[in-house]
């Protein structure tokens, strides 16, 4: 079993055609972003975060990683940390034979959130794929992000896409959102 990470060296979970996902450290927290083949420019998803200064922060701040695996062929990694008024974890797995990756994000809030997000700028050429998230044909094989319905949605706009819950409370309690990365595959 592996040490949870603080401020060390990068981790990258391999997903081969279902790509790369990878953790850097940068300033107080964790910056991920997923890397896909592709034969005409450069597919990514990169985390977009916020100074140490921000109460809400536009992506959780991810202070501690730890990646698992399990006998089931999926591949987690897991992230805490803190940040104003709340205490955000997320999850990170990969899977294989459903041929996508699932993010689970939460927050603790110790008030009302003003903000819960997380949020990615997108390189390549992505478009809107119905009310729930993005395309990108661009990539060696298809790619899709989509919010987990009903509890989480999603705003896309100038390469920048988010995803919050679909509703915040008004008073202090955990929130739960999460989104899919699926890559079509022919088989």
């Amino acid at each position: 079993m592996s040490k949870p990470q603080r401020g060390g060296e990068p981790l990258v979970l391999a997903g081969g055609a279902l790509g790369d996902l990878a953790f850097d450290w940068a300033g107080d927290r964790y910056h991920h972003a997923w890397h896909f083949a592709s034969s005409n420019g450069d597919v990514s998803v990169m985390s977009v975060e916020s100074g140490s200064d921000v109460a809400w922060p536009v992506s959780p701040p991810l202070q501690q990683i730890h990646r698992q695996s399990f006998a089931d062929g999926r591949e987690v990694v897991f992230g805490v940390g803190m940040a104003g008024r709340g205490h955000w974890s997320a999850s990170f797995t990969l899977i294989p034979d459903l041929k996508c990756w699932i993010v689970e994000l939460a927050c603790r809030a110790s008030v009302a959130p003003e903000t819960l997000l997380s949020s990615y700028r997108l390189q390549g050429i992505w478009r809107n794929d119905g009310e729930c998230g993005v395309r990108c044909d661009q990539a060696t094989l298809p790619l899709r992000l989509e919010a987990a319905s009903p509890s989480s949605s999603t705003q896309f706009g100038d390469s920048l896409l988010t995803f919050s819950p679909q509703q915040l409370t008004s008073a202090a309690a955990t929130q739960q959102w999460a989104f899919k990365l699926i890559v079509e595959t022919n088989a």
